[in-house]
């Protein structure tokens, strides 16, 4: 059902993190492909992109790869291309399902997440 994400990489934790996607609003969704397909559309619509071409998306994408994690600006821009190829929803479940934010600030992945399911 997921990415079996390494223990040892943490890009996509904030990818995920710095674009509001480890909320509880999406983690309700993430079994609902209509409401989240909605929310993803919404998310998108109040986003400001226009025409990210393949090469800026690489120019902003792998130096945040090769650091090991993307700055905020980073990660909101690569939010900004999921959207620019379409829609961001699936991005947005991949996030509520795999990760989530701790009571102590750090980003959990699966089972470290409350009422997380492998299933």
């Amino acid at each position: 059902k997921s990415v079996d994400y390494p223990e040892d990489e943490a890009y996509d934790l904030y990818y995920c993190k710095y674009n509001g996607w480890l909320s509880k609003e999406l983690k309700a969704l993430q079994h609902d492909f209509e409401g989240m397909l909605a929310r993803g559309e919404q998310e998108c619509s109040s986003r400001h992109y226009e025409n990210i071409t393949l090469n800026q998306m690489h120019a902003v994408y792998f130096p945040g790869m090769a650091r090991g994690q993307p700055t905020e600006a980073e990660a909101r821009f690569i939010g900004d291309w999921t959207c620019a190829m379409g829609n961001a929803a699936c991005d947005m479940a991949y996030c509520a399902y795999s990760f989530c934010e701790l009571p102590d600030g750090t980003i959990g992945r699966y089972g470290d997440c409350e009422g997380w399911d492998p299933v």
